[in-house]
């Protein structure tokens, strides 16, 4: 038997222990590899066994962020084994601990069911006797529970092969979990996510899917994010899908079955034809019996589309769909069960600003009473708290009383009045990045990004680089920049009040029906997402009206962009040259998109 809890420090620590024979020489090369991957176990050779597990184990288990249980035919005798694991499922019901089984010679049912090497219980002590009745019990329950847990059996592999794999697996999580960790210490997270994990009931065997409901900003995502990363590893495969959005289109629905089904293929690359019903039959023969965790963020639109996909993948018993819709009325219908999200309590919202503000849980002794007035005005919505703190961080008593006296001015409840005050303190060059990631590319590679508006006279790397200190983006282990739909909302409507009456005197237009009518000045960059190459054939000469236009999108690709003038330019000729044949200029410009990319052009 074996644990090997692994613990985030400076930072990585852990412990092995074990007596039988059977998994020696197996933990002592797990601790190696683990070792080769930077993940430095203590093991627990020295320390004296006897029928309680020692304190210094037990301290070890409860301060691990993770554990790893090695089971063998031989682990069901020795209750210095089952009392850490069941400390381990204690640690991993409470404090959301990473749970890692690899099985050697048994099957992981015949844990579920108690037979086999698991009907004699803690018989290899001598002094076991009916006064230890109640730990059968409870040891009993911990194994089936386990059973129940996705693991990694050995079979007939070779070991060091399997022993790599398993720890490439285990140090990919483990930096998964390090990267989505909230920017901002989870001030009242916890109780949230336990809340939300116990209506999961992750012991059940029926597929469950559970709701998300709460006002945008009160924290939905963050909340499902970090249950998710706690999770995610007792399936047979999860995915956690991003702004999600029209679901009740055709073409949003084949979208997000498409996303679906390329991060299920080992090489990300996936081509199915214009029947949904190819990549419904796909991901089925993929996913069929698996028990798979997905979350599905930002939904909008009807449930019935939705009970049809997630009915025709027919997941495997165990299976759990979590939906975090933008209207609670999406949910109806649809799920079991619905987590309404709590706002902070007057605690909770005022070290979560602390911690973003001060980066110390409580605030300075100058700016306590500010920090209670900031505090008020938030209604306990994270997303506020943060932002909020992040933006006064560094700045003066009178810095701060400035911005209270602005605040002071905005009606109770107006959310959206608040965040404006940290969007106008931007300076030219962040504001001009923050809006183009909320009209264009939210969602985008980080790297993209850079090299797109980099090519237009932005300081795009160090602009990022402050606006994800003011926590108004944020960075994804996919290196994708994210910025919250209230966010996003926002840097639309200042867009769109700079001319409410003609979207062609805005600065930037990401419409459809807005783009290409009667070019201006004023336009700096233009997103289609729908494609209409004659259109832009019969609009071509609006390009020579875009002086200013540095950024052109076309269906999720950033076509081109580069210094004003010369990209209006470019683009008319491009389509003006091609009037008379659309194909050729549609062949044109996917070749202007691959050189784009490979060269930078």
């Amino acid at each position: 038997m074996a644990t090997v809890p692994a613990v985030e420090e400076a930072r990585l620590a852990g412990k092995a222990g074990y007596k039988q024979a059977d998994t020696r020489h197996f933990v002592s090369h797990l601790d190696d590899a683990l070792k080769r991957n930077k993940i430095r176990a203590f093991i627990d050779r020295e320390l004296e066994r006897g029928l309680e597990i020692a304190p210094a184990i037990n301290g070890a288990i409860e301060q691990s962020r993770s554990a790893i249980v090695v089971i063998s035919r031989t682990y069901a005798s020795s209750p210095w084994c089952l009392d850490e694991l069941d400390k381990i499922l204690e640690c991993q019901e409470k404090r959301g601990q990473l749970v890692f089984l690899i099985f050697m010679d048994i099957d992981p049912r015949e844990m579920r069911e108690l037979s086999g090497p698991f009907t004699q219980i803690g018989q290899s002590e001598k002094g076991f006797g009916q006064e230890n009745a109640d730990k059968v019990l409870r040891w009993r329950d911990a194994l089936r529970k386990a059973g129940n847990l996705t693991g990694w059996p050995l079979g007939n592999k070779l070991e060091a092969e399997f022993i790599q794999s398993v720890v490439e697996k285990i140090s990919r999580r483990l930096s998964r979990l390090r990267a989505n960790l909230p920017a901002f210490h989870p001030a009242g997270l916890d109780s949230q996510v336990q809340a939300l994990y116990s209506l999961l009931q992750l012991e059940a065997g029926e597929v469950r899917i559970v709701g998300i409901s709460g006002s945008s900003g009160i924290g939905r995502s963050t909340l499902v994010r970090a249950l998710y990363y706690r999770i995610a590893d007792q399936f047979d495969w999860s995915y956690f899908l991003t702004n999600v959005n029209d679901i009740s289109s055709q073409d949003g629905l084949f979208k997000m079955q498409e996303t679906l089904s390329s991060d299920i293929l080992s090489n990300g690359v996936s081509e199915f034809g214009n029947g949904i019903h190819v990549v419904i039959k796909f991901m089925r023969s993929k996913l069929h019996n698996k028990r798979c965790l997905l979350v599905l963020d930002d939904v909008e639109g009807l449930s019935r589309p939705l009970s049809h996909l997630i009915k025709e993948i027919n997941l495997g018993l165990g299976s759990r769909v979590i939906l975090i819709p933008k209207r609670k009325e999406t949910l109806i219908g649809m799920c079991g069960e619905i987590y309404e999200v709590r706002a902070l309590n007057d605690d909770q919202a005022l070290e979560l600003f602390s911690w973003n503000a001060f980066r110390e849980r409580y605030p300075k002794s100058d700016y306590k009473m500010l920090s209670n007035c900031f505090t008020s005005f938030s209604k306990g919505l994270p997303l506020v708290l943060t932002v909020m703190g992040s933006f006064l961080n560094g700045k003066s008593v009178k810095e701060w009383q400035g911005a209270f006296d602005r605040l002071k001015e905005v009606p109770q409840g107006k959310v959206h009045e608040i965040l404006k005050i940290v969007i106008n303190g931007l300076e030219a060059n962040e504001r001009t990045i923050f809006l183009d990631i909320a009209c264009f590319l939210n969602g985008y590679d980080k790297e993209e990004i850079i090299k797109s508006l980099e090519k237009c006279d932005v300081h795009a790397e160090s602009g990022l680089e402050i606006l994800a200190k003011k926590s108004l983006i944020y960075i994804d282990e996919n290196n994708k920049i994210w910025m919250h739909d209230l966010l996003q909302e926002m840097g639309r409507q200042i867009v769109i009040q700079e001319c409410p009456e003609n979207p062609n005197k805005r600065s930037r237009i990401w419409c459809h029906k807005d783009a290409l009518e009667l070019g201006t000045d004023a336009i700096e960059g233009i997103k289609l997402e729908k494609v209409d190459v004659e259109d832009l054939i019969v609009n071509a000469n609006s390009f020579n009206k875009m002086k200013k236009l540095r950024l052109f999108m076309m269906a999720d690709h950033v076509l081109q962009c580069g210094p004003t003038r010369h990209l209006s330019e470019k683009l008319q000729r491009c389509f003006a040259r091609n009037s008379n044949n659309m194909f050729a200029c549609w062949e044109g410009l996917v070749k202007q998109i691959s050189k784009f990319w490979s060269h930078g052009d």
